[in-house]
């Protein structure tokens, strides 16, 4: 992004924004990705946007956020705040930090590879009273934490390249009250959500992308699985394919057991699946388990070598018992996502 105070910040864009914040604007959408420019990647922003103090919602896209000027006093009545490929000045995380928790209002926040210009950039707070829907996704962990959110029910964190840092136990405490949950599980060697004790009681729907290949991964998943006894909704994405370097057996799954276990589990989808050993006992283990079950989806990733062949997985597939007697098993390929995503 270009430095404070670059041209592409020009006279008619700094006009515009002037008028935005006197014409007193609520609801705020500004997308570049149209702009181009040979000597920039993104279009700054006039310092005029925090002018706008009467916003209730703000989306942007593709732009980089200046720095405040002094005096700001937040976007105390907003309840949106989007920002998508967003490029953030100088000590940018504690800015928007500040900026999250001087718009008390806040209802949904969604944070969508934001760029963070420093390559060392300390730990900070994400802490909004009355956030209820949460997005954080980026190739790259840039120190984030959250604190203060009481109200949230729908979060959503999905991060490639997590810090070695990275508190999942307390991540998770932190967003134990939500009702639906998207989360990238990391392929790590030992088991991120050790030790966790809370509980899981009003999640609902639940997306994870993780993996099966190591039993540390497993051990993650099942950290999380174990403790949602009202989950309903449970869908799996496959991440890093790579190969199978513990293999576990049913008797595995078995000790992992516990009563509250799929008690309520409705339907299940395992996308880009290998259908490699571990992910069949997986498959069997809830067949053999969830008694409320009524589709069971798998979209084999038949796309590299990697993968067991269809015909094999399908003819292991019809072996398993089923604890629910409305249980139905669907095996497609992963072009077939679309009708169900």
């Amino acid at each position: 992004p270009p430095p404070e105070g670059d041209p592409t910040a020009s006279a008619v864009g700094a006009s515009l924004e002037s008028l935005l914040a006197a014409k007193g604007v609520q609801t705020l959408t500004l997308s570049f990705w149209d702009y181009s420019d040979v000597n920039v990647e993104y279009y700054t922003l006039h310092p005029a946007i925090f002018a706008c103090g009467q916003l209730t919602s703000l989306h942007l896209e593709r732009c980089f956020l200046p720095t405040a000027p002094e005096g700001f006093g937040g976007f105390p009545n907003l309840t949106l705040l989007s920002l998508v490929y967003v490029g953030l000045p100088e000590n940018g995380e504690r800015k928007l930090e500040a900026m999250i928790r001087m718009s008390p209002s806040l209802v949904s926040l969604e944070l969508s590879n934001v760029e963070v210009t420093d390559d060392d950039f300390e730990d900070w707070i994400i802490q909004a009273p009355n956030l209820e829907r949460l997005t954080i996704t980026s190739d790259i962990d840039y120190g984030w934490q959250i604190q203060d959110l009481p109200s949230i029910q729908d979060a959503n964190i999905n991060i490639e390249d997590y810090s070695i840092d990275r508190d999942f136990v307390k991540l998770l405490t932190s967003l134990a009250q939500v009702g639906e949950l998207e989360l990238f599980i990391p392929s790590a060697d030992g088991n991120v959500l050790e030790g966790i004790s809370c509980s899981f009681q009003k999640l609902r729907s639940l997306t994870l992308h993780t993996n099966f290949y190591k039993a540390s991964s497993i051990l993650s998943t099942f950290g999380l699985l174990t403790r949602a006894p009202n989950l309903l909704h449970l869908e799996i994405e496959i991440t890093d394919h790579e190969n199978q370097s513990d293999e576990v057996d049913i008797d595995f799954l078995n000790a992992l057991w516990t009563n509250s276990l799929f008690a309520n589990l409705d339907f299940v989808s395992i996308k880009s699946a290998t259908c490699w050993s571990n992910e069949m006992r997986f498959i069997e283990f809830v067949l053999s388990k969830a008694r409320l079950l009524g589709e069971f989806y798998i979209y084999h990733d038949d796309t590299g070598s990697y993968s067991k062949p269809r015909e094999e997985a399908i003819i292991e597939l019809a072996k398993y018992k089923r604890a629910s007697p409305k249980a139905k098993v669907f095996f497609r390929d992963m072009e077939d996502t679309w009708l169900y995503s």
